[in-house]
This record gives structure tokens, C-alpha cells and sequence, in this order.
């Protein structure tokens, strides 16, 4: 009778969580979605062209497909970015600023995006994202999330060694996504594939006609997967990704309902409220 009793607990537990992630990040979502876009520096002139077109594709995206408001959108890139419209300088100071300013607008209803796409590295065990000006560190980073109190947080760190960050930076009601784990330090191809497959009807495995942030993540690992096996190189970034909130990230949230560990809630999150057809029909216009 006792186990009876906590198998319906874990039940009912897991139809509330299911019910608030599906307001949070589905069709019926009550709130507004805020989103940050932050560019770091990045030296090397072609990766620094392909993440400044991440950059641009992802602002559309948010702009065209999930329907976020112009004003809503924030964009901190380094002055010299080709992505750079009416955005802030990418530095620590305005960053911090930047994210003080949403903390004050965000609503508990409401929900908050942040995708980093830059260089990295690594210092005394912590992760240094590197910005014009003076870095930070993910220690920061995650003490500047803190009074944010969105119920629905997804932070994607598409950077070297970004793995290191997702124990402090993941909490309750957050996703977090790394490009790569905290031992792989070189730099990302994530963002190449993983803006992609937020409309690749590839992604849909389910066949609902919508992409899921589980989808877009393991359709971007497979492609990755693709990209260094077809070259025969050694592969230097294995996405992970952590929901539960117990700080340990998952390279395969896909098999979640065999170990019962992360990919759940990112199952259930997604970007966008429009249907694969819609957004083939609005990209053919």
C-alpha cells in the first residue's frame, strides 16, 4: 500500500511539472518571452563569420518564428559584428547591466532565453567567457541569473569548455545547454547546426509538426556526430544538456525515459508555437 502510495505522489509530481513546462514553453504559454543574444570576441575571421551568422539567423528566428517582440529582444555583440543593428557593445559592464535592466521587467509569468556565442577558456577550474574588455566568468554569469525570476529559463552556451558552467549555473525551471563539455576546449560547430534544426522538419521525431528544444538538441548532436566522422577527425564537442536541476548535463537527454535523467522537461519546451508547415509556407513567401 505504501508503494502505492508513493508511485501516485511521483505521478501526480510529474503531471504538475509537466503542466507548468507546457505553459512555460508551448502553445499555451501565458507570459512573454525575453530573449538576450550575447557575442563574444572571436578572433579567427571564419569562425567569427559563422558565429555572427548564428547570431543574425537566431534574432530572425525569434523575431519571425516564435513571435518575440522587437523590444523584448536584446542583442550585446562586439562593435566591429556584421550582426550588429541597434544593439549594446559587448563588454562585462553592459552585459551585467543588460540583464540587471531584464531582472526588473521580467515577470513570474514570464519566461527568459540567453544564447552566448563566442571564445571561451578555462582558469583555475573556471569558465572564462571572453568579451571586449574584461571577461567573466560563469560564476558571474550565474550570480547576475539569480534574481531573475522567470518559472522557465533556457541558457545555451555555445563555447568551448561550456560544460563547466551548467553545475552552478542550473536550478530549478532551468534548461541549460552546452555546446561542449567542460573537458573540450576547442572551438564550436553547435550553433551551425542547432539554429538549423529549430525548423528542420528532420528534427521532428515525433511527427507532431513542431520542434521541440529535446528535437533541435539531439538533431544537432547527430549532425555533429556526422560532420567529424565523415571527416575522420577526432570529435572535440559533445553537447550536453541538463533540465532536472541536479547540475549533472546529459549527452543523451534523448534516452530519457530509460534513465529517468535529464531530457524530460526539454521535451516538452519549445521555441516557437508554429507548426513546421507554417514556417515552410512563411520562409517560401
Amino acid at each position: 500500500m505504501a508503494n502505492m502510495n508513493r508511485v501516485a505522489v511521483m505521478v501526480l509530481l510529474i503531471c504538475a511539472v509537466s503542466a507548468g513546462i507546457t505553459q512555460a514553453g508551448g502553445d499555451e504559454q501565458g507570459g512573454e518571452t525575453y530573449v538576450l543574444i550575447v557575442s563574444g570576441i572571436i578572433r579567427e575571421p571564419s569562425e567569427r563569420m559563422a558565429k555572427e551568422r548564428v547570431v543574425s539567423t537566431l534574432r530572425d528566428y525569434f523575431l519571425n518564428h516564435c513571435r518575440v517582440e522587437p523590444k523584448r529582444l536584446f542583442l550585446v555583440t562586439d562593435k566591429h559584428s556584421s550582426a550588429r543593428t541597434d544593439s549594446q557593445s559587448s563588454s562585462a559592464e553592459s552585459l551585467r547591466k543588460t540583464i540587471q535592466s531584464l531582472a526588473r521587467q521580467i515577470k513570474p509569468e514570464d519566461r527568459f532565453i540567453l544564447y552566448y556565442a563566442g571564445q571561451a577558456n578555462v582558469v583555475a577550474k573556471k569558465l572564462r567567457l571572453n568579451l571586449p574588455g574584461k571577461d567573466i566568468t560563469h560564476l558571474q554569469l550565474a550570480d547576475w541569473l539569480n534574481p531573475i525570476k522567470a518559472p522557465s529559463i533556457l541558457v545555451v552556451l555555445d563555447c568551448p569548455g561550456a560544460g563547466l558552467a551548467i553545475k552552478d549555473i542550473a536550478g530549478r525551471g532551468r534548461i541549460v545547454l552546452g555546446a561542449c563539455t567542460g573537458e573540450q576546449h576547442y572551438s564550436t560547430r553547435f550553433g551551425e547546426y542547432f539554429v538549423g534544426s529549430l525548423t528542420d522538419s528532420e528534427s521532428d521525431a515525433d511527427g507532431d509538426r513542431r520542434v521541440s528544444l529535446l528535437e533541435a538538441f539531439t538533431r544537432t548532436s547527430q549532425q555533429l556526430d556526422d560532420w567529424y566522422r565523415q571527416r575522420h577527425l577526432l570529435t572535440t564537442e559533445t553537447p550536453v544538456l541538463e533540465d532536472n536541476g541536479d547540475g549533472t548535463a546529459s549527452p543523451r537527454p534523448w534516452k530519457w525515459k530509460q534513465s529517468g535523467e535529464d531530457g524530460m522537461i526539454a521535451s516538452q519546451f519549445f521555441l516557437s508555437t508554429q507548426r513546421l508547415k507554417e514556417v515552410v509556407r512563411e520562409s517560401e513567401e
